[in-house]
């Protein structure tokens, strides 16, 4: 598949648009549509082929038009956006298809319990008729592109739910049956469904490609944890994270999309203008909060895409392209700081053989993963989230979160990285095998038992202190289940393992919660030997699960004393992601660091997600930043406005002038 170069400020256009709609298209004006996208510095945008509901928007022989549409839609379009000289990428709804699940239900993906994957029967909730790709269905899918492909210009196809999912339909059990499937085993009728998904995108991105060798090629639904498997069928990858969803929420898109940038192709992230999340027609964000989203994109080094919904009468909304029209703007002015920036990364944390999980809808990342992600972003640190076939020399360190299981190969490989020098951080059962025995043996104890009771407490050391305000006489609740080791030969031990004075039951307990500390356990919170740090407790899940200070402050310390010193240390609080990128010498700059600083700044709300819709300038932060030489200069863009600093010792300290939801700092 070819590496493509994606622009910076794209607009992702839904239009799910039902029969229930008349005149369909009939406010749509092609040159006052383009002309909208050109006033809001857009140059890219996906429109839409075929609809979840089914209808298409174009003068189709394959499919069916949409029942109350007029004239060719998508050709208008087409024509309008490409004399402007804006990209166009079609879209066309494969697994969601209302239309073809009433026609055709056999095509229909039929659940494990017997019921169709579909909303409620009688609901007007969300959800849609679930197509098989692997049934009838495909033909039409492939039909249908191929006409695009033929009557248009396509500048690439957008393929959207393209999801692995099983069939227990009876045609489909039959099929998994002759392909020596056991349907009994969930592994593998989870595996047989993720061969009938890379099947038809083996076949769907060789029919584009031989229509159109250059065109784009994405498949949407495919952003999970085992994205590897899938990411050589696609030109790019697209991040889709509308972070007011509790199925995204603001934490999602900085760790996914510090996965998918290690693939080694193009990726965009793709918010939404909407208060909620799509279809959420009157819902519009304010612009300090698509400024910090996009900040936020930008910072991971995405490029930016805007998710929008298009009126069935056809007319874009003023407004909302007002709104993106200030922040591309922004973007557009800081492209030359943005073109060819690499992210930096000096730690990856290791996620599981994910490619075994059975991902399902939105992405989701196991508590260790994420809590890992969380803590490391609110300490500054610069990392990646890969899978276990990634390069790990890579990364002068790595993180094993709690609960992984790897075989002897990846401990093999893990071994040859110690071996050549690299550090490694793990936490809780990470390589614990079914005999009690760490599978790695480089981690610096000897496997115990789970601790007696939840909660332990967690007395700190010195060392686990830092220069926190954690205190020496004073034992901190850890919520999760602990664990108790004890050293290895020539191990530093760092803290105390306590227990409660005994487990809370109908019949034996205390007070509003847990019992209090009971006696010590002899076994500590963490060891540390040679290249390898070693939690007893698995901090990283119990920082997801509950977001205490105490277990962040201690894992802080117990870097700052395990690692080298950061590349780059923000003086700033954890709202505050800090960001650094490179970009090598051209012909029209020398070679230079780009910060991104972005303020999450939430407001007290009685919603799940609070949403971030004002921001105000925050004063006081700091950076520093280790690199060989004095810079020239440092200032911010896009103004250029010079910043002072000051160079010692191979630090350049940076103290920057009031920030607001996202400023980019730049040092060459």
């Amino acid at each position: 598949m070819p590496k493509l170069s994606l622009p910076f400020r794209q607009i992702h256009l839904d239009f799910h648009t039902s029969e229930h709609c008349a005149e369909v298209g009939a406010d749509f004006k092609a040159d006052a549509f383009a002309q909208t996208l050109v006033d809001a510095h857009v140059n890219s945008i996906n429109i839409f082929a075929k609809c979840h509901h089914g209808y298409s928007y174009y003068p189709t022989k394959v499919g069916t038009v949409h029942p109350t549409l007029q004239f060719d839609l998508l050709g208008e379009m087409i024509e309008a956006l490409h004399k402007r000289g804006i990209a166009c990428p079609v879209y066309y709804s494969i697994m969601w298809d209302e239309l073809a699940g009433r026609e055709h239900p056999e095509w229909r993906i039929v659940n494990k319990d017997g019921t169709l994957a579909d909303r409620p029967p009688l609901s007007g909730q969300w959800g849609w008729a679930t197509m098989d790709v692997s049934s009838g269905y495909r033909d039409l899918c492939f039909a249908a592109t191929e006409e695009i492909m033929s009557l248009y210009d396509v500048d690439g196809m957008w393929f959207d739910i393209c999801f692995a999912q099983p069939n227990y339909a009876s045609w489909s059990k039959l099929k998994m049956h002759a392909a020596g499937v056991n349907i009994e085993d969930d592994a593998q009728v989870w595996d047989y469904a993720r061969k009938m998904q890379t099947d038809f995108f083996d076949d769907m991105s060789k029919l584009v490609q031989q229509k159109k060798a250059s065109c784009l090629i994405y498949y949407n639904g495919t952003i999970k944890p085992d994205m590897r498997r899938v990411a050589p069928y696609m030109t790019h990858l697209e991040v889709e994270s509308l972070p007011t969803t509790s199925g995204w929420g603001y934490l999602h898109y900085p760790i996914a999309a510090r996965q998918a940038r290690t693939y080694d192709l193009d990726f965009i992230g793709m918010n939404g203008r909407f208060h909620s999340s799509w279809g959420d027609f009157g819902g519009l964000k304010t612009t300090d909060q698509l400024d910090y989203e996009v900040g936020t994109i930008l910072a991971a080094g995405g490029k930016v895409c805007v998710g929008d919904q298009l009126h069935p009468r056809g007319a874009l909304d003023p407004a909302v392209y007002r709104l993106i029209g200030r922040t591309f703007e922004r973007v557009e002015k800081l492209e030359p700081w943005l073109m060819d920036a690499v992210p930096t990364a000096e730690i990856a944390i290791v996620a599981a053989d994910l490619g075994k999980q059975n991902w399902g809808g939105i992405a989701a990342y196991g508590a260790d993963v994420e809590g890992a992600a969380q803590l490391l972003l609110e300490l500054g640190y610069q990392f990646d989230v890969i899978d276990t076939e990634a390069d790990f020399s890579r990364y002068p360190a790595l993180i094993l979160p709690d609960g992984i299981k790897l075989d002897e190969g990846k401990i093999a490989k893990l071994n040859a990285y110690l071996s050549k020098g690299g550090r490694l951080i793990a936490s809780g059962t990470a390589t614990l095998d079914e005999s009690g025995s760490f599978r790695l043996k480089a981690i610096p104890a000897h496997y115990q038992k789970p601790a007696p009771t939840i909660p332990s407490y967690l007395r700190p050391d010195a060392t686990l202190i830092g220069d926190s305000e954690l205190a020496t006489d004073y034992d901190y609740a850890f919520y999760e289940q602990a664990h108790l080791v004890t050293p290895a030969a020539g191990a530093v031990s760092y803290g105390e393992i306590k227990s409660a004075l005994f487990n809370r039951t109908w019949e034996h307990f205390i007070s509003h919660q847990h019992a209090p500390v009971g006696e010590a356990l002899h076994a500590p919170v963490a060891v540390s030997k040679d290249n390898v740090l070693y939690f007893a407790a698995p901090v990283f899940t119990g920082y997801r699960r509950h977001d205490y200070w105490a277990y962040r402050a201690m894992v802080a310390a117990a870097l700052a004393t395990f690692l080298p010193p950061a590349r780059i240390k923000p003086a700033a609080p954890g709202w505050a992601e800090v960001s650094l990128l490179e970009q090598a010498a051209a012909a029209s700059h020398p070679a230079r660091q780009v910060i991104h600083v972005v303020c999450y700044h939430p407001r007290r709300s009685m919603q799940s997600i609070n949403h971030v819709d004002q921001s105000w300038a925050t004063a006081g932060i700091g950076l520093a930043l280790r690199r060989e030489n004095a810079p020239a200069q440092v200032y911010l863009a896009p103004e250029r406005q010079a910043v002072p600093f000051q160079f010692k010792d191979g630090v350049v300290s940076i103290d920057l002038p009031p920030v607001g939801a996202h400023a980019v700092v730049v040092v060459e």
